[in-house]
């Protein structure tokens, strides 16, 4: 049961509502209306709560003990739930077999003109109603169909993801690596972590490892190893700093922790040479417990709900 879709902004698509003489949306299935109430609702189904985006200050209810079947525009439809915004129905979500689809599509079409393609999906929309349809995966035996009240679809919309995903295609491969490695603002998931951390990590690690192993390498004026170290190092380690902090965003901890953390691996390399030996070997140490750090961090479970960082992110 898919209610939690991504809905395209619809602002460029949307016409105005037929007037006049003109058939407009219905914004009724079955028993449940656009606009009800959560307690209107539960006088015909069974209500659950199965998800909630606090982002979007939208919960998404599953139907059950109630009217199984219903008629939309003629076809029988099961409804599978609704979403409620500021205590209201702003979306009705049905299934129909994938079978189905294409004299669906038909229907909609006699009725409402053509529909606008995007985001894997057909749509109708105007100011006052909108009608999603999801076009269902190989193999899949039904498919979802939402109404949906035109004002709550820009809501419920993922605008801010479109956007960057426009910006980052104007931007070319130059801008993505800027947003992914070197841009620290926001929050990253673990999934989102690990692999990019892996990318800047393993060369930072690899470079670490030879000034240790091998430092005859590392001698002379005009080196390579030494201009590696230098150029491709900083930049790694710069990424993995912007990387730990979006990392500490999610968790939800206060940056203080990053400059706490960074405070005390000064302290560790200002009091290396009387403790360790040298402070080549306290550089050496803190390199290692920053590493450490860095792939603990991959660990630790994110904050579920929205913190002061941003929103949660996606997988």
């Amino acid at each position: 049961m898919a209610m939690n879709f991504d809905i395209p902004d619809i602002t460029e698509n949307g016409e105005k509502a037929a007037a006049g003489g003109q058939r407009r949306k219905p914004r009724r299935i079955g028993a449940l209306r656009l606009g009800d109430t959560l307690r209107a609702v539960s006088r015909h189904y069974t209500a659950t709560l199965e998800n909630k985006d606090e982002d979007k200050e939208a919960e998404f209810y599953s139907l059950s003990e109630g009217e199984e079947k219903a008629s939309f525009y003629g076809m029988d439809v099961s409804v599978t739930g609704i979403c409620i915004r500021k205590k209201k129905v702003a979306a009705i979500y049905v299934e129909m077999p994938t079978k189905d689809r294409d004299d669906f599509i038909k229907k909609l079409e006699e009725a409402e003109g053509s529909a606008e393609h995007a985001n894997n999906m057909d749509i109708f929309a105007d100011t006052v109603t909108s009608i999603f349809i999801t076009i269902p995966a190989k193999g899949d035996s039904s498919f979802t169909t939402a109404l949906m009240d035109s004002a709550e679809v820009k809501a419920l919309s993922d605008n801010e993801a479109i956007k960057a995903e426009e910006e980052a295609k104007k931007g070319g491969l130059r801008h993505r690596i800027w947003k992914t490695y070197f841009d620290p603002v926001g929050r990253i998931s673990r999934k989102a972590y690990l692999p990019k951390m892996l990318m800047v990590g393993a060369p930072a690690a690899f470079l670490f490892a030879l000034t240790c192993f091998k430092p005859e390498l590392f001698v002379g004026e005009t080196n390579f190893f030494i201009a590696s170290f230098l150029i491709l190092g900083t930049l790694c380690f710069i990424s993995l700093i912007s990387l730990g902090m979006r990392r500490l965003s999610d968790i939800g901890k206060s940056h203080l922790y990053y400059w706490a953390f960074f405070a005390l691996l000064f302290v560790i390399h200002q009091a290396g040479e009387e403790f360790l030996g040298s402070q080549l070997n306290a550089t050496r140490l803190i390199a290692v417990i920053f590493m450490f750090v860095v792939i603990l961090l991959a660990f630790i479970p994110g904050d579920p709900k929205r913190n002061k960082y941003g929103p949660v992110p996606k997988e």
